[in-house]
């Protein structure tokens, strides 16, 4: 797949098949950012980075049809042929996002993994028994975890579906024990009976995999919204199934691909009831694609800002790291998982969820820190 850039605003017809990329990120804080007039910069999902150019992307009928052009914000605003739709779309890049599930979207924040399982592919069986879950959960937090994301069925690819019941069995107690302590909890499964469940647990958040397709999920999710405290919804995009998902993935060109998807999921949560403020989402790194496909949608993280809500990137020891680098086994991609993590943060990706809390939570605030110091 070839962009083609060239000098000329791409102006589809019916103005629905245009995106629009932030490029040439700072950091919102730093000296060349603060020095700049007034309105030079914009911030992007009103965190701590901030952009003044833009890619402008038309994808037209044919699947190599995708023009670009690289123009400063006001350039793309005073060419645009539609201007409300072109202020909608700023808007959208730029509006701080509400809390979610009680945390400030204005930083960046650490998941900790928790798998309840025996066979994930790179924890398996540490956190099997409720006790041992519930305590290296609470370590995680010590160590710099704002959420808790408690699952009870591995995802990895070829992994094949767990009973609902043993799910459930898995995960409940871990999540009462952390809710009632006071932390953050999600619920990893792509199952509307688990999510029940959980939610019930204590659970305010459920992180899908599946991005809310089972049957009745959707309506529980708006369902759970209704309240003060519940039905926050993290939607991921997968290609097919864990037990087919890595099979041939193929895509026109992913990032949009996978942004269209993204796209229909969250109108589609929205229709059933949940509010765009209880919303997050996942492009899903290592779910049905390819080394190349994942570092696309890495480079091309500010895209999903568009979407308009918090973004969540997993790349925590993923066999894409092995295959681009030197076929390391899982516990040894620390430095890989790293380097992509921060890459998506300095994209202004809000959530970033990873085994190693420790050494992601250190390698954040030194990159926060250094970004403001530039």
């Amino acid at each position: 797949m070839a962009l083609h850039y060239t000098n000329n605003m791409p102006t589809p017809p019916d103005g629905r098949r245009l995106y629009i990329r932030p490029v040439n990120l700072v950091a919102r804080d730093s000296a060349i950012c603060q020095s700049a007039a007034t309105g030079a910069y914009h911030a992007l999902a009103g965190g701590w980075m901030a952009f003044r150019a833009v890619d402008v992307i038309m994808r037209g009928n044919v699947p190599d049809e995708i023009h670009v052009k690289r123009c400063a914000v006001d350039e793309w605003l005073a060419e645009a042929p539609d201007k409300d739709h072109a202020a909608q779309m700023l808007q959208a890049l730029t509006s701080p996002r509400p809390d979610f599930a009680g945390l400030s979207m204005a930083e960046p924040h650490v998941m900790g993994i928790v798998n309840a399982t025996p066979d994930s592919f790179s924890d398996g069986g540490v956190n099997f028994a409720a006790e041992d879950g519930i305590k290296n959960a609470l370590k995680m937090v010590e160590e710099g975890a704002s959420i808790l994301d408690v699952g009870g069925e591995s995802t990895r690819p070829g992994a094949e579906a767990v009973a609902r019941d043993e799910e459930i069995r898995r995960i409940t107690p871990i999540i009462e024990a952390l809710s009632k302590a006071g932390h953050v909890v999600s619920a990893d499964t792509r199952h509307t009976s688990v999510m029940a469940a959980a939610a019930d647990a204590g659970a305010p958040i459920i992180n899908d995999v599946g991005g809310f397709r089972d049957a009745g999920a959707e309506a529980l999710i708006g369902t759970l919204s209704g309240g003060d405290e519940g039905g926050y919804a993290i939607a991921m995009h997968m290609q097919g199934t864990p037990e087919t998902m890595q099979k041939n993935p193929h895509y026109d060109f992913a990032p949009l691909d996978v942004y269209d998807w993204l796209a229909a999921r969250i109108e589609a949560l929205r229709d059933a009831g949940t509010p765009l403020s209880h919303i997050a989402i996942d492009p899903g790194f290592g779910f049905g694609k390819t080394p190349l496909h994942n570092l696309e949608i890495i480079n091309w993280t500010a895209l999903f800002h568009g979407l308009g809500v918090p973004i969540l990137i997993g790349v925590s020891r993923k066999s894409s790291i092995a295959k681009l680098s030197k076929d390391e086994p899982a516990d040894e991609r620390l430095g890989g998982s790293l380097a992509l993590a921060l890459r998506s943060i300095e994209c202004g990706a809000q959530i970033i969820r990873t085994h190693d809390v420790a050494q992601t939570a250190q390698a954040m605030t030194l990159q926060q820190k250094t970004l403001a110091a530039g």
